[in-house]
């Protein structure tokens, strides 16, 4: 069974213009926010999709969230999961765009096999123009309070999840979103994720990346809870891809962070078709192997 759940749109603040995207049949979320039963829809074929719209006055944008849910969500009453945050929800949830089957065949096939358990998955889109250069690399801060104030503690309350064991993941400039949130995180002692999995980001020099690692190295090398990062790049990437990879997993390697288990893996493969599907499975398969047992 695959369940996909419509998380309505908010109600816009009064100085933010009217929302024009289509309307959508789940009722509105709350200023809480809050999403009612009401808002939920089974759909059949795993590959339709229905998203709902789901308002950030943090960003003052609209976003399209999709939620798969473990084929036992609604019998095993008593079970709560972990969450897997997707970026670019658009393109890699469920497959009808860019990856066939989507990072929603990816976990199911990794809870069929044991290499991960059952997971709620989640997929952040937009709901208009593609924004993913403004959250992921101009205000990304913006975007992680989104995530964190916003998302996050609807998905809390709407479903039954483990509160702390959430995974954040992304490619290309996603990929450069995980692991900046890692280096603002990874500190705290209660983290909004624990399990990172970002796929061909480029950590240029210069970037807020490098401010952030900084910041980070110089704060206090104990705290924070035990975290795990997957790398994952293509070798046949252009524009130095790879290399930022291994200036980033080298770093982290003379650091030694206390609390940090992370692994990078480069592929032979592609930056925009081949590399996506193997690097986000092996990095999921990763992070839920107990390296932080």
């Amino acid at each position: 069974m695959s369940v996909v759940v419509v998380l309505g749109c908010a109600p816009v603040p009064e100085a933010v213009p009217p929302v024009t995207a289509p309307p959508v049949s789940a009722p509105p979320v709350s200023a809480a926010p809050v999403v009612s039963d009401t808002t939920t829809t089974t759909v059949a074929d795993p590959n339709r999709q229905t998203p709902g719209l789901f308002h950030s006055p943090r960003v003052g944008d609209d976003f399209k969230i999709y939620v798969h849910l473990p084929d036992d969500y609604d019998t095993d009453t008593n079970t709560h999961y972990p969450v897997v945050y997707l970026l670019d929800g658009d393109w890699y949830f469920n497959g009808v765009n860019r990856m066939p089957g989507g990072v929603v065949g990816i976990v199911s096939s990794l809870v069929e096999t044991g290499d991960m358990p059952p997971a709620i998955l989640v997929g952040i889109g937009y709901a208009g123009a593609n924004e993913r250069s403004r959250d992921f690399l101009q205000s990304p801060r913006s975007f992680h309070a989104f995530l964190v104030g916003d998302l996050i503690p609807t998905i809390d309350e709407r479903f039954r999840t483990v509160p702390t064991d959430r995974t954040l993941m992304g490619h290309s400039d996603g990929g450069y979103s995980t692991v900046y949130a890692l280096l603002r995180f990874m500190d705290s002692d209660d983290p909004p994720f624990t399990r990172y999995v970002a796929i061909s980001g480029r950590y240029s020099k210069g970037t807020l990346i490098w401010d952030a690692e900084e910041r980070l190295s110089r704060r206090a090398e104990t705290g924070g809870v035990p975290t795990a990062l997957y790398l994952g790049v293509g070798g046949m990437e252009k524009h130095g891809f790879e290399l930022s990879n291994r200036r980033l997993a080298d770093v982290l390697t003379e650091r030694d962070y206390e609390n940090l288990d992370f692994k990078m893996r480069i592929y032979g493969l592609s930056h925009s078709g081949n590399v996506i599907p193997r690097a986000f499975a092996d990095g999921l398969k990763w992070v839920f192997a107990s390296p932080q047992e």
